[in-house]
């Protein structure tokens, strides 16, 4: 049988341009998500079938380096089409996360197209872009004062708690989220993430500060604590994590962060369960 022949070859400049595109695509859409309903650089190459081209390198410059690298080598016209998905979706994407996709970003990613031969400084040029931020929610000031008032776990008293101050609501529960579950990982040292790890972690009440219970009441508390972490990661974290999610008022912002807070307090410090 006859080997398949590459449509392009790769020289020197080609492949400078081609990380010149994927360090200017890098912002543009995330690698991969939880979520089903997300578009990532991972489900738009899906959508053509070339998803294994961006499997094995183990960050997400290197997989967007070399995804692009075999698309350009082996497809003519499927560059095209991934960038005409890409645009829209991460305009999208940006606007959620409060870093609208720029003009600038747009004729920076059309300039290095065309130095590979693809030509689309005229369609990329076409598209209307809004710049301006989304609005943001002002929390009252009363929750703002109860949340600075409160004995809150140092990992929220930081960037969670100015986060919500700032009015990025959203972006203050999913980042106190990642922060409960990066004490989890410290604690427990599994490499698991999300519902998995809680669900490995407080399988016992090892992480727990179960000193403050009657004994005949430990084992319930331990129970439902497991429970109501596995929750936190699918309810909160996740949900929040992929960009799309609708803003969340100031109330129950707020009462997410305090019940995350209460999940940082049944665990025990760093060194007492070693």
């Amino acid at each position: 049988m006859k080997k398949k022949q590459n449509v392009r070859r790769v020289t020197a400049p080609v492949r400078k341009y081609l990380n010149d595109l994927a360090n200017i695509l890098y912002e543009f859409l995330p690698l991969s998500s939880l979520s089903k309903n997300t578009v990532t650089f991972s489900t738009i190459f899906a959508e053509s079938g070339i998803e294994h081209y961006l499997r094995g390198p183990t960050n997400k410059r290197q997989c967007l380096q070399q995804g692009l690298t075999r698309l350009y080598r082996n497809h003519e016209r499927l560059p095209w089409t991934i960038i005409r998905k890409t645009v829209p979706a991460a305009i999208e994407y940006r606007m959620c996360k409060r870093r609208p996709l720029t003009r600038s970003e747009l004729q920076a990613l059309a300039d290095c197209l065309a130095h590979l031969g693809i030509d689309m400084v005229k369609e990329l040029g076409s598209i209307e872009l809004d710049e301006t931020l989304p609005r943001i929610t002002v929390a009252p000031e009363e929750l703002k004062q109860r949340l600075r008032g409160h004995d809150l776990d140092p990992s929220l008293a930081a960037e969670p708690l100015v986060l919500f101050e700032e009015g990025h609501l959203n972006e203050s529960v999913r980042k106190a989220a990642e922060k409960f579950e990066d004490r989890v990982k410290e604690l427990c040292g599994l490499s698991a993430y999300g519902q998995e790890l809680m669900g490995k972690a407080f399988a016992d009440d090892v992480l727990l500060d179960v000193d403050s219970y009657k004994p005949e009441n430990r084992g319930s508390f331990a129970g439902g604590y497991k429970l109501l972490a596995m929750g936190s990661m699918t309810a909160i974290r996740n949900i929040l994590s992929h960009g799309d999610e609708e803003r969340r008022s100031p109330e129950e912002c707020f009462e997410m962060l305090l019940f995350l807070n209460w999940l940082f307090r049944g665990l025990k410090s760093q060194g007492e369960h070693t």
